[in-house]
C-alpha cells in the first residue's frame, strides 16, 4: 500500500483529479491510499513516515533530501506571477522598520523561506532583525481565516497568506494595502520560474515498494498531460462545490493555464537550484541538496 499525500489546494488539483479518474477506471490498482492535508501538515506526516509520498514543500526537500527521493517532470511551480501566495502589507515594502514583524499563516514552509531570500536579496533586510510570527493553525496545521469581506481578515499588520485562502484574500484587499506576489518578485529579480512543491517519496517506502512506486510514477506523468489538456472538465467539477464558489470557472481556468507549471524541466530545476543557494548564502541552510530522481 502507498500511502499518498495530497494538498487540499487548487493549484494541484487537476493532476489529482485524473489520477483518481484513472485509477477509478482500473479497478486492478488498489493499493494507494490517499491523506489530505494542507502542505505542512503533510510535510510532517511525510516527515514521521505516515505518508510514503507527497507533493510536498520544496524547502522540505532541501532539509530531508538525505532520505527522499523526488519523481522527475512532475512539480507545483509558477510560471511568472502565481496569485496565490501574498504578502498583503499596509505599507511598501520599502518602508518596512528593520524589527517589522510579519504574521505568516501556518501552512507554509517554502514560501516563508522565499519571502526571506526576497527580504534579504532584493530589499536588503536583515533577516535577524525581522519578527515572523505564526499564525496559530488547527490541527491538521490549516489556518481558518476570520472574516474575508472587506479584508478584515488581513487588516492591522503584515500578513503572508498562501493558498486557497490567498485566492479568496486577494479580491478583497483593504484600501490603501498592498499585495506582493512572491512569485512575481522572485521572476522578476532572477527571471526563473519557482518550484513550490515536488512529488516527494520516502527512500525506504520506494526501496520496499519500487513497482508499485513505478506504477504510480506513470499515472502521475499522464495524468498531468491529461490536465494540461482538459482543464474544463477539472473546473467544471470544482464549480459544483460549495467549498469553491469564491473563485469562478474562468478564473480557475486562468490561473491553471496562466500562473502554474507542473513541469520540472531545465528552467524549474535551475529555480529550484537558485533558491536552494540564496538559502545557503543567507544562513537559512547549511548545505545545498542534491536531487536524488528515480
Amino acid at each position: 500500500m502507498i500511502r499518498i499525500g495530497e494538498i487540499n489546494y487548487l493549484n494541484v488539483y487537476p493532476i489529482y483529479y485524473y489520477l483518481k479518474k484513472a485509477l477509478k477506471n482500473d479497478n486492478k490498482i488498489n493499493f494507494m491510499n490517499f491523506v489530505s492535508g494542507s502542505p505542512a501538515f503533510l510535510n510532517g506526516e511525510l516527515e514521521a513516515g505516515n505518508i510514503d509520498i507527497s507533493p510536498s514543500s520544496s524547502f522540505y526537500y532541501i532539509l530531508n533530501y538525505t532520505h527522499s527521493y523526488i519523481f522527475p517532470n512532475l512539480s507545483i511551480s509558477s510560471k511568472k506571477k502565481v496569485k496565490s501566495i501574498y504578502l498583503f502589507s499596509p505599507k511598501p515594502i520599502e518602508d518596512f522598520n528593520e524589527n517589522e514583524t510579519i504574521c505568516v499563516t501556518p501552512e507554509t514552509l517554502t514560501s516563508i523561506n522565499l519571502l526571506k531570500v526576497l527580504l534579504a536579496e532584493i530589499y536588503k533586510m536583515d533577516l535577524n532583525k525581522i519578527k515572523f510570527t505564526t499564525l496559530k493553525p488547527d490541527d491538521k496545521l490549516e489556518l481558518k481565516l476570520g472574516p474575508v469581506a472587506d479584508g478584515e481578515a488581513i487588516k492591522g499588520g503584515v500578513f503572508l497568506h498562501i493558498g486557497n485562502n490567498a485566492l479568496k484574500l486577494i479580491k478583497y484587499i483593504p484600501e490603501g494595502y498592498f499585495a506582493y506576489d512572491l512569485a512575481d518578485l522572485w521572476y522578476r529579480y532572477t527571471g526563473y520560474p519557482f518550484v513550490f512543491a515536488l512529488f516527494i517519496i520516502n527512500k525506504e517506502a520506494y526501496d520496499k515498494n519500487k513497482n508499485e512506486f513505478d506504477i504510480l510514477k506513470a499515472l502521475l506523468i499522464e495524468s498531468k498531460i491529461t490536465a494540461v489538456s482538459g482543464l474544463g472538465e477539472a473546473a467544471a467539477s470544482i464549480s459544483k462545490l460549495d467549498e469553491y464558489k469564491f473563485i469562478s470557472y474562468e478564473e480557475l481556468i486562468d490561473y491553471w493555464t496562466e500562473c502554474l507549471s507542473f513541469d520540472l524541466g531545465k528552467n524549474e530545476i535551475g529555480g529550484l537550484n537558485l533558491y536552494s543557494e540564496l538559502l545557503y548564502k543567507n544562513g537559512i541552510i547549511s548545505s545545498v541538496p542534491k536531487l536524488n530522481f528515480v
